[in-house]
């Protein structure tokens, strides 16, 4: 069996998310794809709601290949390497892959791991504009052990941000306020 892994925070889920699990469903012929809510990203300070974000991703994936998980959370899981070695030894057969916007390869090489993560798992990074313009001098790009990297820069693409939603969605909450 053969899948891929989203993991995020998803707060919001959006169709960014959606678009590159579909890319990466049909590049690769995935039995499933699993979204991995995130309990707390460690690269941000800010902690959010872990039960909003689960149920934000649950009412927003629909795909019958998609499925929504609070694994990491179920597990007391910090970080993603310590997500592939639990998935590597409790299912042993299955043949995971992951899957990741751009803006993700950026900051990879400050990941908890990252090169051990590496020799684990493959993973995808799919086009997010400007994001492509970033990797000419990025760690990971450069690092001679990434030989399952793969940067997926072309196709179609979507530019959204779940910072810029949540940005939006205050803006527009305070503007109603001021208004009223």
């Amino acid at each position: 069996m053969r899948v891929g892994l989203l993991g995020g925070s998803f707060n919001p889920p959006h169709a960014g998310h959606m678009h590159i699990a579909i890319a990466a469903l049909r590049k690769y012929k995935f039995h499933a794809i699993w979204w991995l809510v995130s309990p707390q990203n460690p690269l941000k300070s800010k902690k959010d709601n872990f039960n909003n974000r689960l149920l934000m991703t649950h009412k927003f994936v629909s795909h019958p290949k998609m499925h929504v998980t609070r694994i990491e959370q179920d597990l007391g899981i910090d970080y993603s390497l310590q997500t592939i070695e639990q998935f590597n030894r409790y299912f042993p057969s299955t043949k995971f892959h992951w899957i990741a916007g751009m803006d993700n390869a950026t900051l990879f090489h400050r990941w908890n791991g990252w090169q051990l993560f590496l020799k684990y798992i493959p993973i995808t990074f799919f086009n997010r504009p400007p994001q492509a313009m970033a990797l000419q001098t990025n760690k990971l790009r450069l690092y001679k052990g990434a030989k399952q990297t793969n940067f997926q820069l072309t196709g179609r693409t979507r530019n959204i941000s779940s910072t810029e939603i949540r940005n939006k969605t205050f803006a527009s909450r305070l503007k109603s306020a001021i208004q009223s």
